[in-house]
């Protein structure tokens, strides 16, 4: 099964996620997890139950890195990782919120994959 991965941009539903989620920590980043409001699974464009899709959100702070060219290429970074895990771990109608730490600026791509993996699997 292939997941399509939304993306979650409403600083108000990074904050609901944030705040009633289970959350897993690892080196590198923190992943957050809660089930997609029931608005978000009817189209109504088409009017159709929307199926197998997660939403994902990415936040690197100003705390990680002053630099607006290194935030977003940890960005960058994390959504490629997650392009490539989630579609395959990621659980259906799920949100998901990546929350980037300071020791990410000190690792390469193939630590934030296997952090990100590791963390999908644990949640």
């Amino acid at each position: 099964m292939t997941l399509k991965i939304l993306t979650i941009k409403k600083s108000a539903e990074f904050k609901n996620i944030k705040n009633c989620c289970k959350k897993f920590h690892s080196n590198s980043l923190i992943l957050t997890e809660s089930k997609t409001s029931s608005k978000y699974l009817f189209d109504n464009k088409s009017g159709k139950n929307l199926q197998n899709f997660c939403r994902v959100g990415f936040t690197v702070s100003k705390v990680v890195s002053k630099s607006s060219c290194e935030r977003n290429l940890i960005k960058r970074r994390i959504r490629e990782a997650t392009k490539l895990i989630a579609s395959e771990i990621a659980k259906n109608h799920h949100d998901y919120v990546i929350i980037a730490k300071k020791q990410i600026v000190e690792v390469d791509y193939k630590k934030i994959y296997n952090d990100l993996k590791f963390c999908f699997k644990r949640i």
